[in-house]
């Protein structure tokens, strides 16, 4: 992990329990109307990310996507509520996604396969590994 999501989840600790918030974002963020981590790649295809975003799911090395790249897979009313719920400024959640979403895709998907859409991953030991 890089210092910036590290940076952004220690200065949310440190300001009080966020931990949980930032596993509730990223928990919304799989879980957007039901849809789990396929509504998910969906909206990565849809933006023209989806060879990023299989490269998760896959077996093999993860590829990057920049806090831009964010921008263009969700709206800004979407990291304007996320940033808002956590004491954050937009680019900060942009930052934080691109760097946590890979991590947390992979995490899910630990075999390759997608997970039924109503499967809720386990984000709570992912942020754990953040502190490792």
């Amino acid at each position: 992990m890089s210092g910036l999501l590290g940076s952004i989840i220690s200065a949310v600790v440190g300001g009080g329990g966020g931990a949980p918030n930032v596993g509730t974002l990223l928990q919304t963020v799989l879980n957007q109307k039901g849809g789990g981590i396929s509504a998910l790649l969906s909206r990565f295809q849809e933006a023209g990310l989806g060879e990023q975003a299989a490269s998760w799911i896959s077996t093999g090395p993860n590829q990057l996507v920049s806090p831009d790249q964010i921008d263009q897979v969700f709206s800004a009313d979407e990291i304007q509520e996320w940033a808002s719920g956590l004491g954050l400024q937009p680019d900060q959640i942009k930052g934080l996604l691109a760097e946590a979403l890979p991590q947390v895709v992979n995490h899910a998907t630990p075999d390759g396969e997608i997970p039924p859409s109503n499967a809720s991953p386990d984000i709570t030991s992912v942020i754990g590994k953040f502190f490792r």
